[in-house]
């Protein structure tokens, strides 16, 4: 694993990255000091974007300014909605009906900032990845971006089919695309894993709000143009790919960060304290949750010496695991029990998956509490819970063809919820 450390170019990309900093610490505090919870929710997405890149960040505030101008359209991206998901029902309601009086001082604050990007001049980060990326493909025959927002995934890929046309494809809320004939046009999923597979995809970028069900155990390096607040969520990516089945001895992973930034500071503790993505995290959970808080706090806080405090709790929290040691062990009896639990007898069960599609789609209690499943094909569904979208199948030879859907059965969480609501 290595960690791609950009410095920001003083006379372009320093002063644009303050001065976005600026307006989020900025009408953050004033969210929270009128109590305005969605403007403060927009503000922390905005500070997730700014570390992404200018292009995402560009384009949300382009959202947002069009938005308090017109008062019509949406300051969210479907990828914002990810986040959303797992903020407080107030921030939610109050996202759904965002009419907050315009503030002239914002829309002012906006047009100022937008004129800023129009001399950004290089991409100090775009640089380095493509120079990163260029090292890695002369020896392994593909590699895996991912970023948190669409508009970087489109950024990236305007760029690199120049370089790599036809071998460039995208895996994203969208669907599957691919550069076909100059322009970019959609294709089923499964189409993009197996091109990837059969390595007719030299690049994939990928959005992690549609990576669920996508494992690529062909590739053997993986990219985070950008690092989540949630550290788990880089777990997650790093699954991916590093799974029994791998083609390669060892996976390649490059973290990239604004040197200098909160982000930057948290993520290399975490690797230097803890060793966080070398092992199994799963004991390190109660670290690992607290991290979106202390990135929050800590970027919006304006006084650098706040900020200095911040990090030494920080640096206490890190400190408060057991020894490495006793990690280890733990790491050892999980899978001492993991491999006693696949080691048992599958119990056979009166359930065939015609059964348990029956009793799920036919429902009237799940209906009655939300639950809607559409059919899609002869055997796979849309489901729809608690407003997110989800394409399940009730078949393990469906899934087999077809991993990136859920198999709805025993073991899911989501299968066992919706079986005890519908056995109520």
């Amino acid at each position: 694993m290595q960690d791609n450390a950009i410095t920001l170019e003083p006379q372009r990309e320093v002063p644009l990255y303050v001065a976005v900093s600026d307006y989020v610490r900025h009408f953050y505090r004033l969210a929270q000091k009128d109590q305005r919870s969605c403007l403060g929710f927009l503000m922390t997405l905005y500070r997730k974007r700014l570390t992404s890149s200018f292009y995402a960040i560009k384009s949300s505030l382009q959202r947002r300014l069009d938005y308090l101008l017109t008062q019509q359209g949406s300051v969210l991206s479907d990828d914002d909605l990810v986040d959303v998901d797992h903020e407080d029902d107030a921030v939610i309601a109050g996202l759904e009906s965002f009419f907050e009086p315009v503030d002239p001082q914002e829309i002012q604050y906006l047009e100022e900032l937008l004129r800023q990007f129009e001399n950004t001049g290089e991409d100090s980060k775009l640089s380095r990845f493509i120079q990163i990326l260029r090292q890695e493909l002369t020896d392994r025959e593909s590699a895996i971006v991912f970023t948190q927002y669409t508009d970087t995934m489109d950024y990236l890929r305007d760029t690199l089919k120049e370089l790599y046309g036809s071998q460039v494809a995208c895996y994203s809320g969208r669907g599957g695309e691919l550069y076909q004939n100059g322009e970019w046009c959609l294709v089923p999923k499964e189409e993009i894993k197996r091109r990837f597979r059969q390595d007719e995809i030299k690049i994939l970028l990928c959005t992690e709000s549609a990576s669920e069900g996508l494992n690529l155990q062909n590739c053997g390096v993986l990219i985070n143009y950008d690092m989540p607040w949630n550290p788990m969520r880089v777990e997650q990516r790093i699954g991916r790919i590093d799974r029994i089945g791998q083609r390669y001895p060892t996976v390649r992973i490059h973290n990239f960060y604004y040197d200098g930034t909160v982000e930057a500071k948290v993520y290399r503790k975490l690797r230097d304290r803890i060793n966080a993505f070398a092992t199994v995290v799963g004991n390190l959970q109660p670290i690992l949750a607290q991290v979106p808080t202390f990135i929050e706090r800590a970027v919006m806080s304006a006084d650098p010496e706040e900020e200095d405090v911040l990090m030494s709790q920080f640096d206490s929290v890190l400190d408060s695991p057991p020894p490495r040691l006793a990690i280890e062990e733990m790491v050892a009896m999980d899978l001492e029990a993991d491999l006693a639990e696949i080691q048992k007898p599958m119990t056979s069960t009166p359930f065939t998956p015609e059964t348990i599609e029956q009793l799920f789609t036919h429902s009237a209690i799940l209906k009655a509490s939300g639950v809607q499943f559409e059919r899609r094909s002869e055997r796979t569904w849309q489901l729809n819970y608690k407003g997110q979208n989800y394409m399940v199948t009730f078949y393990p030879d469906i899934f087999d063809e077809m991993p990136s859907l859920r198999l709805m059965n025993f073991g899911d969480p989501l299968f066992e919820e919706l079986l005890l609501m519908a056995d109520c």
